[in-house]
Formats: structure tokens, C-alpha cells, sequence
């Protein structure tokens, strides 16, 4: 598969951004080489779906529109009633297997990757950062590791995925490929004021 060019290659400037003192208190990757697979069906069957893709995935499936559930660098999302995203590595074989062949008519296995731009946030001020768009609490007590949402930042649809490190808070955060621009103006201005850090693209993701 040839290598897909990231949306945001005309705009994406690692470096200090804004208040550049020591120390950091938000840093942004962009994860451009993430697996993305959509798999969605009919009420009347979607359980037993679920319940043969945990198998092939060795990971539990989420019944919550709030909680992921994630194995090492797998997540999955249940996006609505029928409808799952599972997200991983790029060298994630069992992701590249899914296909119509697994479920035959009995799902829509879809990969839609090449449409979002996925974006790490993180540090001690990245929840402070979404938050300057998201109406989301993004408290750790209420939005605990492994919780998303599904909402918008000035009028653009987002997926934030709440990855924590082990030192520091941080969102994965997926975005219309369309967007992607004019959602890195937006971010890259909110976080000047911050201590920001854009990193160099993670293409281990």
C-alpha cells in the first residue's frame, strides 16, 4: 500500500510554538501511520459479530458510547448501537486481516484511516488545551484513561481518546482529514499561551 501523505505536511512544524520557557506543559504528535477499521451491522445480529471479533481480536468489546477498551496499542470504540472503530499499530497484521471475508454478510468491514488525522496531546496542560474548545470534562474523576468522546471543537466533529502516559495526561484525538488544517490552526494558536512543543510525527504509531 503506497504510503499516504499527512494533511497537515504544508502546516506541520516541529519546534517551540509561542511561550517557549522550560518547562513544556503541552507537546502535540501528530500518529499518522494508525490502522483505523470501521465494522458496523444490524441490531438483529450485531452482538454475535462482537462476540466472534473479540475472539479474533483477544480483546473484550465495548458496550459503553464512553469507554474504549484497549490491549497494549488496540483500542476499540463502540461508536454507535451498531458500529465499532478499532484502532492500532501500523504492523498490526490482525487489523490489516479484518475483512468482509471474516464476517460475510454479516457486517460492513470498512478501513477509514486515509479519512482522520490523528493527534496526540499531551502534558500537564493538554486537557486545559481541549478544554479551550471542548466542552467536554476531561477531569480525570469523570473522564478517567480509556474514556472518549465524541463532540466538536469549534463546529468540527472530533474523537478524543483519553490515553494517559505514565507520567502525564494525554488524548488521542481524531479529526476529518478535510478539517485537518483548520483544526491545527485553531489547536496550534490555543496552545501558544501553554508551553507548547510540536513533535516530530510518530510513524511507530
Amino acid at each position: 500500500m503506497p504510503e499516504m501523505k499527512s494533511a497537515l505536511a504544508a502546516v506541520y512544524r516541529p519546534g517551540r510554538i509561542g511561550v517557549t520557557e522550560d518547562p513544556v506543559g503541552v507537546w502535540i504528535c501528530e500518529r499518522p501511520e494508525r490502522i483505523l477499521v470501521q465494522i458496523s451491522g444490524w441490531k438483529s445480529n450485531f452482538e454475535l459479530v462482537c462476540d466472534r471479533l473479540a475472539v479474533i481480536l483477544g480483546v473484550g468489546i465495548p458496550t459503553s458510547y464512553r469507554r474504549a477498551i484497549s490491549l497494549g496499542d488496540r483500542s476499540v470504540f463502540r461508536i454507535g448501537p451498531e458500529r465499532l472503530w478499532i484502532t492500532g499499530q501500523s504492523n498490526d497484521d490482525v487489523l490489516r486481516g479484518l475483512d468482509v471475508a471474516r464476517f460475510g454478510a454479516d457486517a460492513i468491514v470498512t478501513e477509514v484511516g486515509h479519512s482522520r488525522s490523528v493527534l496526540r496531546i499531551a502534558g500537564p496542560k493538554s486537557g486545559l488545551l481541549l478544554n479551550r474548545g471542548l466542552p467536554v470534562d476531561l477531569n480525570p474523576s469523570v473522564f478517567p484513561a480509556n474514556s472518549f468522546a465524541q463532540s466538536a471543537i469549534h463546529h468540527m466533529s472530533v474523537l478524543v481518546h483519553r490515553v494517559d502516559l505514565s507520567h502525564e495526561p494525554a488524548f488521542d484525538t481524531y479529526v476529518s482529514r478535510e478539517l485537518a488544517v483548520s483544526f491545527w490552526e485553531w489547536l496550534t494558536e490555543a496552545a501558544a499561551p501553554l508551553r507548547c512543543e510540536i513533535k516530530q510525527p510518530d510513524r511507530s504509531a
